[in-house]
């Protein structure tokens, strides 16, 4: 559930306190587990909001909370330490690394990134010890989750803030190829459940209630029953929402077309007696039994006493101290008391065993019993709804390191060698190169920002042939990226990638070994001016910034299913004409570049980093090196550049 404005739900209507308080307490009676989604980037500023928040969460009986932002866990470590915090998909794990990356900053559970392959899901599994949540049904994004600026560069709606307004929907050049099938792995139920996984999630923001309810049941049944979906259940799942059908693509491997689709509009006509059905089912008042609950009754001349207990131990009694009458014709037996015993509609248990206490020849009234009856499971629910004693530890923070960094120089990073060799001897700092090209040089490596483990020995191969030429820097976009830099003995620098939007993230990455981060480039100058800064910082100050990173090829589909990485830049064009460029990625992945260069031609050491960066993609090698020597000479350049977030920042 989405509380506040600390979630990717900020677009649906939240719950308030009191009603987020009452949705707990329901769940927890009904023994149902609350996760509460805080997954979003959150300033400075907005941080002790956020820590409001997540203490009013806390203390209502919240199970856990589903969060993005390193700072955020961070405080929440501190002021609650066992709250169960569980890594949001936005984080971008979807390695055996990142999953112990994530367990070793407090994380008890993570979301798997959608893209994960079976074989991935199972070696994260069994291997991380730390819990695994995937996703089984719902809609499906283009980009990795957590790596998509393309909202916020466009309208300042950004997916990390929880506003995404789904560009990625919109035709271009034609067609729509950044439009996927919505996600099904109905078929896959029983499989996820025998490798152990620990979760499997719906998506069913922005859905209405009866959406929710219909495929809810059908995988709860599936999960259930240990089984397939029937012919008839695919068909409900279709009816209800799909874009031309589902995918199970990224799960079995098959990438490729058969992914895509845009929503289908079925008929009302057609869907009205599924939501009827389930409107109704929700109107009855009827619940599922959930709740074990044994029950006690005593009886004596005296009158009746009623003890339920549930299954933790959790118990409450009910008396009426009326006298009890002998029978004058057909005295009341067990059998008759136990039949009234177990009625219990409109409730959540499921009577398990029933003790009766019963002398002979007694005569008792029903309504006596089942007075007893609804007033002990009404108590006794309301007792499993009660909150725990939590203490939420009101420590002052320590104030951040503050150590005054000075600028130290510019650096750049590039797509190709003969980039790279063109910005040689201008004075810049470092240049990054990608990984293949250090491999043949040794100059400083920026790592593929994804990468599956079964792809992880070809990536040591080639750190390992840079390291030996010389490279001692990597550039890394992933927390599971930082584990596999300290095996190698490589000093860390954070890329973009990390979402570095607060203070507090600064120092858990500085905690994490991290040497340099870059800071992220969908806040304003003046939020980055205002953090502290334990470790150096980097900014980015010229270049198409990359907006999305895909797992399935646009390149390819652009050019009618054939590879065509080598021949030239391949553009994807919106509905106003803007073109974005689209670059081959490690794996066959491809990045998406914003249509125009972010150019920051204010002094960027007034924003107290000590690093400024040139990011080179498109540009020929000569033009690298006319915009180089332009800005370490402080010269302004002309031409038509945005100053993307770092003014306007994001809602």
């Amino acid at each position: 559930m989405g509380f506040g404005t600390f979630n990717a739900r900020r677009g649906a209507q939240n719950f308030s306190h009191d009603e987020m308080a009452e949705a707990i307490a329901y769940c927890r009676a009904r023994g149902v587990k609350t996760n509460i989604t805080f997954n979003i980037l959150a300033s400075d500023r907005e941080l002790t909001a956020a820590m409001q928040d997540a203490k009013f969460l806390y203390e209502a009986g919240a199970d856990a909370l589903i969060v993005q932002d390193l700072g955020v866990a961070r405080l929440l470590k501190k002021h609650a330490p066992d709250l169960a915090l569980h890594a949001s998909t936005q984080m971008t794990i979807h390695t055996l690394d990142g999953a112990k990356q994530a367990k070793e900053l407090g994380f008890s559970r993570v979301v798997l990134s959608r893209e994960c392959r079976m074989d991935d899901i199972r070696a994260i599994t069994e291997q991380s010890s730390v819990e695994t949540e995937v996703f089984v049904h719902g809609a499906l994004c283009m980009c990795y989750s957590g790596q998509c600026y393309l909202s916020a560069l466009i309208g300042q709606r950004s997916g990390n803030r929880g506003l995404c307004a789904q560009p990625c929907r919109l035709p271009y050049s034609g067609g729509y190829p950044l439009s996927l099938k919505d996600l099904s792995l109905a078929g896959h139920v029983s499989q996820l459940a025998d490798l152990g996984v620990s979760s499997l999630k719906i998506e069913g923001r922005m859905k209405r209630p009866e959406y929710a309810a219909i495929v809810t049941k059908i995988y709860a049944d599936l999960l259930r029953e240990h089984r397939d979906p029937t012919s008839e259940e695919r068909e409900t799942l279709r009816l209800v929402f799909s874009r031309d059908g589902f995918t199970d693509g990224y799960l079995i491997g098959q990438k490729g077309d058969d992914m895509f689709g845009t929503k289908t509009d079925v008929p009302m006509g057609e869907v009205k007696h599924l939501y009827d059905e389930a409107a109704h089912r929700f109107a009855e008042g009827r619940e599922a039994p959930l709740v074990p609950v044994d029950i006690r009754l005593g009886v004596s001349e005296d009158g009746l006493s009623l003890c339920a207990e549930d299954e933790n131990g959790t118990w409450t009694g009910s008396a009426d101290h009326d006298p009890i009458e002998p029978a004058r014709s057909r005295p009341t037996t067990p059998e008759m008391i136990e039949k009234n015993l177990r009625k219990t509609g409109g409730t959540p248990f499921d009577v398990r065993t029933v003790e009766i206490d019963l002398p002979d020849g007694l005569m008792i009234p029903a309504a006596r019993v089942n007075a007893l009856r609804r007033t002990a499971l009404n108590t006794l629910l309301t007792l499993r709804g009660l909150p725990p004693s939590v203490q939420w530890k009101e420590c002052e923070d320590a104030p951040l390191p503050c150590t005054a960094r000075a600028f130290k120089g510019f650096t750049a990073s590039v797509r190709t060698q003969e980039q790279a060799e063109a910005l040689q001897g201008l004075g810049l700092e470092t240049v990054f190169v990608p990984l293949e090209i250090a491999a043949k040089t040794g100059l400083s490596a920026v790592l593929p920002r994804i990468w599956f483990d079964h792809e992880q020995q070809e990536i040591e191969t080639q750190l390992a042939r840079a390291q030996a030429l010389g490279t001692r820097c990597v550039l890394v976009g992933n927390i599971g990226h930082i584990p596999l830099a300290k095996r190698l003995n490589m000093t860390a620098c954070g890329d973009f990638g990390l979402n570095a939007y607060n203070s507090d993230t600064l120092e858990t990455l500085a905690d994490l070994g991290v040497a340099r981060q870059t800071l992220s480039f969908e806040a304003r100058l003046a939020q980055l001016r205002d953090l502290k800064k334990p470790l150096d910082t980097e900014l980015i100050i010229y270049g198409r910034l990359p907006l999305m990173v895909f797992e399935n090829c646009a390149i390819r589909r652009q050019h009618g299913g054939k590879c065509a990485c080598q021949n030239g830049v391949t553009y994807l064009t919106d509905r106003m004409g803007q073109k974005f460029a689209l670059l081959p990625e490690f794996g066959c992945r491809n990045t998406l570049l914003a249509n125009r260069a972010l150019y920051l031609p204010e002094d960027s050491r007034e924003v107290g980093v000590t690093h400024a960066r040139l990011l080179f993609t498109i540009e020929p090698p000569e033009e690298c090196a006319r915009i180089a020597r332009a800005i370490l000479a402080g010269e302004r350049l002309n031409g038509e550049f945005t100053k993307g977030l770092y003014h306007r920042g994001v809602e």
